[in-house]
């Protein structure tokens, strides 16, 4: 895959908290025994918005073969992080402007007065 880039340790912990999380979420009731994340170094610096990661899950039930996931998250700079969530906002605005208006201006015109 690659090797690993540092990722901060309160990102980290977040990340693998969120991933134990999901893999309950799923139904597999086995204690995750280690999340291995990866920062593959061919898609640093790739995308605007996030970092990609891969997270690798070995479980303590043997029985239940390891998960690989690809994670897409958000960056550890959290100034570059708070202007791509207000973007998104943005973004659910202007759909509203361009979607929803059009559509309940023509819904008025039905209606006389």
């Amino acid at each position: 895959m690659g090797d690993a880039h540092p990722i901060e340790v309160d990102t980290l912990d977040i990340l693998k908290s969120k991933i134990t999380k999901a893999v309950k979420a799923s139904g597999i009731s086995s204690e995750v025994a280690e999340i291995t994340i990866i920062e593959p170094p061919e898609l640093k610096g790739e995308h605007f918005a996030t970092e990609t990661v891969y997270a690798k899950i070995r479980f303590n039930d043997s029985s239940i073969k390891e998960k690989n996931l690809f994670v897409k998250k958000f960056g550890s700079n959290s100034l570059h992080t708070e202007m791509v969530k207000k973007m998104k906002v943005m973004e659910k605005e202007a759909g509203f402007f361009i979607e929803f208006l059009p559509l309940a201006r023509n819904f008025c015109k039905r209606f006389p007065g």
